[in-house]
C-alpha cells in the first residue's frame, strides 16, 4: 500500500529529486522520468536541476494511488527500457509514428522501469537486455514471477545477440526477441503482435 503523504500549510516547501524519491519510495530516474513527460511539475533552477513542490508531489502521488486502484485506458499502453537516450527517444517516437492509438511511457534502466510498471500498467514492454544496475534478464524474471505483472507481454531487444542470449531471455519470461538493429515494419509487427496476443489472453 502507498506510503500517506502529508504537507504542512503555509509556504509551499520544494524538494530535490533526491528528496521527491525518498518521499515516493522510488529511484531518482522515477522522478526524473515523470518530469521528462510532464506528468511530475517541476521547476528549474539556473543551475538546471528540478525543485518539486510538496503539494504537487502530493498530489502526484494520489493519482498514482488512484491508478493503482482504477481501470487502465482501453488504448494500448507500452513501456520501452533503454539505457541509450538517443535510442530510447527513437524507439518512442517509432511506436507514436506506427501505433498512434498507444500511450508510450519510458524508463532508462531496469530498477526505473519496475517502477514504472507499477505506475503505468503497460500491456507491452520493450526491454533492452543489455543494461547496468538490473539487466533485461532480472527484470523479466521479476516480473514473470508475480501474478499481478506476469500478463505483461516483453519484447526484448539487445545489440548484443551472442551465444544462447535468446534462448536466456526467453527462459526468463520474455514473450519475442528481436536483434538490433531492426526495420521498423518488422519492430511494429512485433509490438502489435503482442498486444493482439495480450487481448486474447
Amino acid at each position: 500500500m502507498p506510503r500517506r503523504l502529508t504537507v504542512k500549510t503555509g509556504q509551499p516547501r520544494y524538494l530535490t529529486t533526491r528528496q521527491s524519491a525518498v518521499r515516493l519510495g522510488v529511484t531518482i530516474n522515477a522522478i526524473k522520468a515523470w518530469i521528462r513527460e510532464e506528468r511530475l511539475p517541476a521547476l528549474k533552477t539556473p543551475g538546471g536541476h528540478h525543485r518539486i513542490s510538496e503539494p504537487d508531489l502530493l498530489e502526484f502521488h494520489a493519482r498514482l494511488a488512484e491508478n493503482s486502484r482504477t481501470p487502465v485506458s482501453t488504448r494500448p499502453r507500452i513501456l520501452v527500457v533503454d539505457d541509450d537516450p538517443s535510442l530510447l527517444a527513437a524507439l518512442r517516437e517509432t511506436i507514436e509514428q506506427v501505433i498512434p492509438e498507444a500511450i508510450v511511457a519510458v524508463a532508462t534502466d531496469g530498477y526505473e522501469a519496475l517502477v514504472q510498471v507499477g505506475a503505468f500498467r503497460p500491456d507491452v514492454l520493450v526491454l533492452d537486455i543489455r543494461m547496468p544496475r538490473l539487466d533485461g534478464f532480472e527484470v523479466c524474471r521479476r516480473l514473470k514471477a508475480k501474478k499481478e505483472t506476469a500478463s505483461i507481454r516483453i519484447l526484448a531487444v539487445t545489440a548484443h545477440p551472442e551465444g544462447q542470449v535468446r534462448d536466456q531471455v526467453m527462459a526468463c519470461g520474455a514473450d519475442d526477441f528481436l536483434e538490433k538493429p531492426f526495420a521498423i515494419e518488422k519492430f511494429r509487427s512485433r509490438v502489435v503482435g503482442l498486444l493482439a496476443k495480450g487481448l486474447r489472453a
